[in-house]
């Protein structure tokens, strides 16, 4: 289980940025939420791995909050982000793995439409 002061720093300072005007407050406080229960279902990682991976997490669900409420039947962007946040890692390291075994022309040809 993740150090308390750990996610609890996190989320702090994450949610003091919310307070920008610039900011959307509904996709960062989601995103936040999704990344900070990654920190906490993760085991063994330090302090460092935790942070990176909430920091991570968030950023990927806060830029693709907006794409995701305007693609899907999601409406709202709080929702949207912490999804995104949740399953981001995931499938990023699903995706990372798959590339370190790939063949060059397995991966070309992921994008002229064939097979893997």
């Amino acid at each position: 289980m993740a150090e308390p002061t750990t996610t609890t720093a996190t989320i702090a300072t994450l949610s003091a940025v919310s307070l920008l005007p610039f900011i959307n407050g509904n996709a960062l406080l989601g995103a936040v939420l999704g990344a900070a229960f990654i920190a906490t279902f993760e085991k063994d990682l330090n302090a460092y791995q935790r942070i990176r991976n909430m920091l991570l997490a968030t950023g990927i669900g806060y830029i693709s909050a907006p794409l995701i409420t305007e693609h899907t039947f999601l409406k709202t962007d709080a929702v949207a982000a912490l999804l995104t946040s949740t399953l981001c890692l995931f499938v990023l390291i699903k995706v990372v793995d798959w590339v370190k075994t790939a063949k060059l022309s397995d991966i070309l040809n992921i994008f002229r439409g064939g097979k893997p």
